[in-house]
């Protein structure tokens, strides 16, 4: 096997390009969200109320728990 890429950013290398934490983000959100194994219905709906309120998936969910945290105790 051939494996030619272009390494664009390491670890270490200073900031994260814009690019590259765009794409890193997407599919961290993307994981978050398939381990929760919630249904489709409400995956979509926290994709469409992070991106209204101009926040990440992992955000969105974060201020979520912590609310119903910070309620509870």
């Amino acid at each position: 096997m051939n494996f030619n890429a272009n390494i664009i950013w390491r670890r270490g290398d200073g900031t994260m390009p814009e690019h590259v934490k765009y794409i890193v983000e997407a599919a961290q959100n993307e994981l978050l969200l398939k381990s929760l194994q919630l249904p489709s219905g409400i995956v979509d709906m926290i994709r469409y109320n992070a991106d209204k309120n101009a926040q990440t998936v992992n955000e969105y969910i974060s201020a979520i728990l912590v609310g119903h945290l910070t309620s509870a105790s």
